[in-house]
């Protein structure tokens, strides 16, 4: 665990809590003192189209013993302005023109604090749940059931440690029947699992009755809040200078007719199987996504990285366009950017495909349907907006740019966009990634197989539907790198407990925090070990999550063999049973949900739909099966000689040894979740990665009682989900009850950069319009929430809380 700087001081002054023997090492710092990796990219060139029916397929990537040629993005011939890439990226993010329905936008679900505070039409059914088997869509189609304890539709419940006879139906807890497609939330929905004693330490243990966990439950759902997407569509064609895609209206169960089952009539606006997290301070993440299925070496494609053995890009070599493979480190956040633009539940009508997004994107003006502040901390100089004297925004909206490939042409260099040759599709050559039992969208996973052409190619202006530009073809590679570049510079490192801790040269000051927040802050380190809160376990200050390249990647990587490699990722941990596990560095089961409604770090990469010719994420050393996205099992593949050499070359190696890092038998990773940052969570409620609570508050009750599933996730759990006896029964304990406020008021204020509340440079944004739900009236119309253009300069208040709720409502 790592020590505060003053803690020790700080805790003798307060006269609060003493801490025998608790040792000062002045280890952590600001988070001004972190550093943020700097992308290396290494391009390769690709062999012949490899053979998909032979076994195991050969593809032309250097092994593990083999040093990439890893340099800056500048160095490594593809980016050719720094500024440039930003300003794309930026535009990008929040430009509505992305989505297929000339909406969505990467900020619609990011644009409150990098989170979404929306609270109409944002719930989805449990359909990462594999107890159930959707007709439709993987998973529970039921909006509002209850899984607690058990349900007529729950026949799927393993065993252990589910009952081996069905309970009565009489002992299942209400539902929340309220819920269904284009509801309004409201404080009374939250918690989804609720309790009638919040802070009584739920049972668990080997000795524990099946019935005991669920005593004490108020009701329950395996529902999800999270965001709204696009309406279901299937893709028939991009329009040149049209926003809006080509498309025809398919069926779906998100419908008002009959909600949970397939209607085309009254269809509303999908949402999301996850909660949105935030993507302020995300450059700091390892993996990205709840999952971590953004990986940290982007392959140019799509979020799957090195997971991905076939995909590529095409580059200018001379003028002869060639087949290339792309790795990148330290760029997850260009993973995860590319996933949702071509997902068929947030940004894309079924089937686009990225070159599809850059026909339509690269004929169009910047951010035309926007106003973009003329102070923007980034687009204000391209800005066509300005203010009247009465500070009023007055002018055209959009950027002063024609077009976004004129943007694309300053940030990238010529050999990844600029050659004559039109690219032909080859017929059923699209890989699409299957839907699944615990993952339902649908993406084309890369853009195919393409031809160049140039004798009798058609003008760019011309092109078929299967028929693109280089600029076009190469489009995902633009975005992911573009958007990663505008994210990085979103660090909120400016709190009072970073002016708390200093930084080097600067000396922190004392005052910084007030004497609740500090008081917080000894419960949050558990330099009280008689409270046993410990949540700096695995949400390590300062950055607030364990699953950081900080924790991760250690040392210089620049060693031969090591290049692209985590250092410290595989982890032991002493589990509550009693027993050791080697787990995924800041993924964890916290027992929100049942381990079997949302697998989570126990997924893999998406396996090829059945009549795909290539079989391209499958890993031909396990019989074909996809690669999974833990560490943990990748390395437990690894010593089974069950990795291609070119996966083989990104999983954790002993440096002593040089050989991979030895894991044991037992893999904790079921149900496990990523840490996220905790960092102005003020404003990016509800919370979870299913947004079960609503406040703050309502997050410390979950961690005091000790989770809402231990039982039934025992063999999974995190030893520290073992509840917090000092924060217990604050309705009665004055001194839980200040604990339970103090610990609050750390994180909701202590942790929150004003610059997030105000929406101060970088953390500025253009103008956007935000779908809100819909009249049930006229489901196929949108209500819009208006997001205004903000400067560098900020706004006059601050922005929302989820539902306007205060951290401390329970």
């Amino acid at each position: 665990m790592r020590s505060i700087r003053n803690l020790t001081a700080l805790v003798a002054s307060l006269g609060l809590i003493s801490t025998p023997g608790y040792t000062q090492e002045n280890t952590a710092l600001s988070l001004k003192d972190v550093p943020v990796g700097i992308p290396t990219a290494a391009v390769i060139p690709a062999g012949p189209p490899p053979d998909p029916t032979t076994v195991p397929v050969k593809i032309a990537i250097p092994g593990p013993e083999t040093d990439l040629p890893f340099k800056d993005l500048v160095a490594a011939g593809i980016v050719k302005d720094q500024a440039a890439l930003v300003r794309l990226g930026k535009a990008l993010f929040w430009d509505m023109q992305a989505g297929s329905d000339g909406v969505q936008a990467c900020a619609t679900c990011h644009f409150s604090a990098g989170a979404d505070s929306r609270s109409k039409n944002q719930i989805s059914p449990g359909l990462h749940d594999t107890n159930f088997h959707g007709a439709f869509i993987s998973g529970d189609n039921h909006f509002g059931n209850s899984t607690v304890p058990y349900t007529a539709n729950d026949a799927h419940t393993p065993n252990p440690p589910g009952p081996s006879e069905p309970p009565l139906t009489a002992l299942d807890v209400p539902g929340f029947p309220q819920f269904k497609p284009n509801h309004q939330l409201s404080a009374a929905d939250f918690p989804l699992n609720g309790w009638l004693r919040p802070t009584e330490r739920t049972p668990r243990g080997p000795n524990t009755a099946f019935l005991e966990e669920f005593a004490n439950v108020s009701r329950d759902t395996n529902d999800v809040i999270s965001s709204q997407g696009v309406r279901h569509t299937d893709f028939t064609g991009v329009t040149p200078g049209n926003p809006v895609d080509q498309g025809t209206p398919a069926p779906d169960i998100f419908n008002l007719a009959s909600p949970g089952d397939v209607n085309k009539d009254t269809v509303v606006r999908r949402v999301e199987p996850r909660n949105a997290p935030t993507v302020i301070n995300a450059v700091f993440n390892f993996d990205n996504f709840w999952d971590g299925r953004a990986s940290y070496i982007f392959n140019g494609v799509n979020p799957f990285g090195f997971r991905d053995r076939l995909s590529t890009l095409k580059q200018l070599d001379n003028g002869t366009m060639r087949e290339v493979y792309l790795r990148v480190t330290n760029s997850s956040l260009a993973s995860q950017a590319v996933g949702p633009a071509t997902s068929n539940f947030e940004m894309s009508f079924e089937n686009r495909t990225f070159p599809d997004v850059g026909k339509k994107l690269l004929s169009l003006r910047p951010l035309a349907k926007q106003q973009v502040h003329p102070e923007d901390s980034v687009l204000g100089s391209l800005s066509q907006t300005r203010l009247d004297a009465s500070g009023h925004l007055v002018g055209e909206p959009g950027l002063n740019v024609t077009t976004y490939a004129d943007m694309v042409h300053a940030a990238f260099q010529e050999a990844w966009w600029n050659s004559p040759d039109i690219i032909a599709r080859e017929p059923n050559s699209l890989t699409k990634q299957a839907a699944s039992t615990n993952n339902p969208r649908t993406m084309n996973r890369n853009p195919g197989r393409g031809t160049p052409m140039r004798a009798g190619a058609p003008s760019p202006a011309n092109l078929g539907p299967d028929q693109y530009t280089l600029a076009q073809w190469n489009f995902s590679l633009f975005w992911g790198l573009a958007i990663q570049a505008y994210e990085a510079t979103l660090i909120a490192d400016d709190t009072p407990f970073d002016r708390f801790q200093g930084s080097k040269g600067v000396k922190g000051d004392p005052n910084a925090l007030t004497p609740s927040q500090r008081n917080g802050l000894i419960t949050f380190m558990d330099a009280d070990p008689n409270l046993g809160a410990r949540c700096n376990n695995c949400h390590s200050l300062p950055v607030t999550t364990n699953h950081s390249v900080v924790d991760i990647v250690q040392g210089d990587l620049n060693r031969p063999g090591f290049q692209g490699r985590p250092v410290d990722i595989v982890e032991f941990m002493a589990m509550g049973d009693g027993g050791t596990a080697n787990y995924d560095k800041g993924f964890y089961n916290i027992s929100v949900r049942r381990s079997s409604e949302d697998h989570g770090r126990d997924d893999t990469a998406p396996a090829s739909t059945p009549q795909d010719r290539q079989r391209d994420f499958e890993n031909p050393l396990d019989g074909g099966k996809p690669f999974p996205l833990s560490y943990v099992a990748l390395g437990n593949l690894a010593a089974q000689k069950k990795l291609p050499d070119d996966v083989l070359r990104f999983v954790q190696l002993d440096p002593r040894t040089r050989q991979p890092v030895p894991v044991l038998p037992r893999q904790g990773i079921h149900g496990n979740f990523k840490a996220p940052t905790l960092r102005n969570s003020k404003f990016t409620g509800p919370y979870f990665h299913n947004g079960d609570s609503a406040t703050l508050r309502q997050v410390v009750e979950f961690y005091t009682r000790g989770g809402n599933f231990p039982n039934t996730n025992f063999h999974d759990l995190d030893p520290d989900i073992e509840g917090i006896p000092g924060l217990r029964f604050p309705e009665f304990l004055p001194a839980s009850q200040r604990n339970m406020h103090d610990l609050i008021d750390f994180v909701s204020e202590g942790l929150t950069d004003v610059r997030v509340a105000y929406e101060k440079g970088p953390f500025d944004h253009p103008q956007i319009f935000v779908p809100n739900g819909t009249a049930d009236a006229t489901p196929g119309e949108d209500n819009f929430l208006e997001v205004q253009a903000v400067g560098r300069r900020g706004r006059a208040t601050p922005i929302g809380t989820f539902l306007n709720l205060q951290p401390q409502t329970p």
